[in-house]
């Protein structure tokens, strides 16, 4: 059994991807030994052999689909060996001091506890890839700033050694398989956005803490696979307000779920209105017609969430319409399957 494995998920993003890969080859892991799984969400590019002949001592698995990053890790974790666990965003680069010491903190931490460490930016300018679980007053930027301003916006507790926040980015998380497997694994209900939050809080309920390491710190080039072109950058962003919904749905209940949605339909709706009509007039503009492409999709997943009466988003595999057209899918396929000989 391997000490530590380590999973990341490539969707269409090999050039970050081999810088991180670079990274986990030139760790001598002298202190303790480690795997890399590789899952590509079916990029569909060819490049899959390519990764595979170029760092054969890695494990590539391709996904059946762009099933999102939940799915994909989960894939990577039933394939991994090690008794601790390490997903990291393929546009990280990590050092062989980064892994040992959350190594060290996630063997000396309580069941279901969290490791990650401090990010920065190729420009060294600090990240923040951490915070507090949502609330009414944090779920927008301009409700954030308000508090702020009348300074009821709350802040982690931290020592010299490290900060303890809620919750910690899934784009570098370290904890044991078996709390892993005690806090339930990823949820497959969010497609991008919001999955580590929604984990951390159930290891949390766990009575679980998340440790982010001061001390250490990993490069992180955000935006790896999300930021192709106008349209993805389109969906990307309403994947944020679509797993927002989602997360409330989960640890909310009552009357105060409702006016959370409420507030937040109302704050979409209108903010996003503001943003998109430019691009209507102005689409060879790139920004404003992304901000249209955005609004656009957003409003297609309200009317669908009301028809299905689900927030869960439409790309996930759990969702209604996902789930019956993989079973289509398979029902051909069995159909084809008994035409062979």
């Amino acid at each position: 059994m391997k000490d530590l494995s380590i999973i990341t998920i490539n969707y269409r993003s090999w050039d970050k991807l081999s810088r991180c890969l670079d990274s986990l080859v030139a760790i001598s892991a002298s202190y303790f030994s480690f795997e890399v799984i590789v899952v590509d969400n079916c990029s569909q590019d060819g490049k899959l052999t390519e990764f595979r002949q170029k760092y054969p001592q890695f494990t590539f698995l391709l996904n059946k689909g762009n099933y999102g990053f939940a799915n994909g890790n989960n894939l990577g974790a039933a394939n991994a060996s090690g008794k601790y666990l390490l997903f990291l965003n393929p546009d990280t680069i990590v050092s062989e001091k980064a892994l040992l010491a959350m190594l060290d903190q996630a063997k000396v931490s309580r069941a279901n506890s969290i490791i990650s460490c401090r990010q920065i930016r190729e420009n060294s300018s600090e990240d923040k890839p951490y915070g507090l679980f949502p609330s009414p007053i944090s779920l927008t930027g301009w409700t954030r700033a308000l508090a702020k301003l009348l300074n009821i916006l709350t802040i982690p507790v931290q020592n010299e050694r490290f900060i303890l926040p809620d919750w910690v980015s899934g784009s570098v998380m370290m904890m044991s398989k078996t709390s892993f497997n005690a806090i339930g694994k990823w949820n497959e209900r969010f497609w991008m956005y919001y999955e580590d939050v929604d984990f951390c809080k159930r290891a949390f309920d766990l009575g679980g803490v998340v440790f982010m390491l001061k001390n250490i710190v990993v490069t992180h080039r955000h935006g790896g696979s999300s930021r192709f072109d106008s349209e993805t950058t389109a969906l990307t962003k309403t994947e944020v307000n679509i797993s927002r919904h989602e997360y409330i749905s989960l640890h909310e209940n009552g009357i105060k779920e409702v006016l959370i949605h409420t507030f937040l339909i109302l704050n979409n709706l209108i903010f996003g209105f503001i943003t998109a009509v430019p691009g209507l007039f102005l689409f060879f503009n790139k920004q404003l017609f992304t901000a249209t492409r955005g609004y656009y999709k957003l409003l297609n997943y309200y009317f669908n969430a009301f028809l299905h009466d689900t927030w869960i988003s439409p790309r996930s595999v759990m969702h209604p319409e996902s789930y019956q057209l993989s079973n289509n899918l398979n029902k051909k396929l069995v159909t084809i399957g008994d035409k062979n000989p």
